[in-house]
């Protein structure tokens, strides 16, 4: 009969269930040359305990550290599947029941993730190609120089196994600042403020108690194959199949990295002008997030300016919102990025929520020099690329805002393909008024996108095992 998995935080890969706190992240897309190679790649990453668990400490990464290693994350593409020669009656589960990831991103740019002009797919860094981008590997060290240390054992232990092209494009990721609790981004907004909970992995509603409204937690199935989502709905059952069928699948997760640049200079000078005819340049920056400087949402009681500071606030009670008080969007517009990718508990969102697990990290120099490539390495993870991620972007963050009838025209002002004209932002005024924003251009550009599966660790164990006769 079929069955639901079981929770196993021993089974999960760490860098899905909670991410990593250190200050940089390498990631890594390689092409296999050597099936027979990478397959013994993989038992000495496992053996030598480079894929940490759910159930590991920062003492257990600091370990890795002192050994010359780091923890690490490792997904693979449905082409790398195929590459080690993964059972056919795993593939065409995949096929059946995860259409994006066997087709890839590369494939459902355009229709599926609104990556067109400078951001389609034939623009994309060369990493992204969809037939030789096969395994990714994710490094976490809180110095870049860690980072080349554990790269060059790496290199030595893969041997023939992939191209070389792959280790010397690395994606370097490191945090602007150094103060873990002040991490902003490109755009100057803070960083790492919020991210979903999970029954089962995550801290009890009792940790929370002193927060005015319980944080949701999400069941395991919005995040983890084998589980119930919120709907209570298991795409991965798998009646018709054997035990370890089914096992393979259990507690893995779909990930998503996502490669954006961030043009800060035509950002600062839209707001800039925009902020000529406003309170201030800060009230239209929060205005197009959602939330203030310090992190604290827009709200219909102080709808202009922050009021007083009384930070520091934890994560925690930053999102200790919703915005059922704020339903005419006079404090956090509708179309605001934050309450566009996460409505809460909106009253006008009587739809599925739609959560993503982030884990991104900024790339390239602080500044807005117009010479320097600098941007977001996103890295997100959920159950379903069509039903969370594809269509959070497609539907969500690039179609006209939720909420009561209004005449916005613009995609999500951070986030959005603003192709054309860019179209029309309202801030609501009150008394059916609005302050009209205007003159959009895409202040993110997509430069790769690239779907992969995280499998649980026994999973990878069958992966590095000899190919099924």
């Amino acid at each position: 009969m079929p069955h639901t998995a079981r929770l196993e935080k021993a089974h999960i890969q760490n860098i899905v269930a909670n991410g990593y706190d250190f200050h940089c992240s390498r990631y890594l897309v390689l092409s296999i040359t050597q099936a027979d190679a990478a397959r013994q790649f993989l038992r000495a990453l496992l053996d030598g305990g480079w894929v940490v668990s759910a159930t590991a400490s920062r003492a257990a990464a600091e370990r890795l550290k002192a050994q010359q290693r780091c923890p690490m994350g490792i997904g693979f593409t449905f082409q790398g599947l195929q590459q080690l020669q993964l059972p056919t009656v795993y593939l065409r589960a995949f096929q059946d029941r995860a259409p994006a990831f066997a087709q890839g991103a590369y494939q459902r740019a355009a229709h599926r993730l609104s990556d067109t002009g400078p951001s389609a797919a034939e623009q994309w860094d060369t990493s992204f190609r969809p037939n030789t981008a096969h395994i990714f590997l994710t490094l976490h060290a809180d110095t870049q120089a860690e980072l080349d240390q554990a790269q060059a054992t790496l290199q030595q232990l893969a041997g023939p196994a992939f191209a070389p092209e792959g280790w010397t494009a690395a994606f370097q990721g490191g945090h602007l600042n150094r103060e873990r609790k002040k991490r902003r981004i490109h755009f100057g907004y803070l960083d790492g403020l919020t991210n979903p909970l999970i029954n089962g992995l995550h801290p009890h509603a009792a940790h929370y108690a002193d927060l005015k409204l319980q944080p949701q937690f999400h069941a395991p199935g919005e995040f983890l194959l084998g589980h119930d989502n919120d709907e209570g709905y298991n795409r991965w059952l798998l009646s018709g199949e054997d035990e370890p069928v089914r096992q393979f699948f259990a507690n893995g997760s779909f990930s998503v990295f996502r490669k954006m640049a961030q043009d800060t200079a035509a950002f600062e000078s839209f707001v800039d002008k925009a902020a000529s005819d406003a309170p201030s340049a800060d009230y239209v920056r929060a205005k197009l997030l959602g939330r203030w400087h310090d992190g604290r949402v827009v709200d219909a009681a102080s709808p202009n300016q922050p009021g007083p500071d009384h930070s520091p606030q934890s994560n925690a009670e930053l999102n200790d919102f919703d915005f059922s008080t704020d339903k005419q969007g006079l404090g956090c517009p509708f179309g605001a990025h934050i309450r566009r990718m996460n409505p809460r508990a909106d009253p006008v969102v009587p739809f599925r929520r739609r959560p993503l697990l982030r884990r991104g990290i900024p790339y390239g120099p602080a500044g807005d020099g117009a010479d320097s490539d600098r941007g977001l390495l996103g890295l997100f993870f959920c159950a379903s690329l069509e039903d969370q991620f594809e269509h959070l972007v497609s539907e969500w963050g690039n179609k006209n805002p939720f909420g009561v009838p209004n005449h916005s025209t613009a995609k999500d002002p951070l986030i959005g393909n603003h192709e054309g004209s860019g179209g029309q932002y309202d801030i609501p005024l009150g008394g059916g008024a609005n302050k009209p924003l205007s003159g959009f251009t895409p202040f993110v550009t997509t430069r790769g996108t690239l779907y992969t599966l995280f499998p649980s660790l026994p999973a990878l164990r069958v992966l590095a095992g000899p190919p099924a006769v």
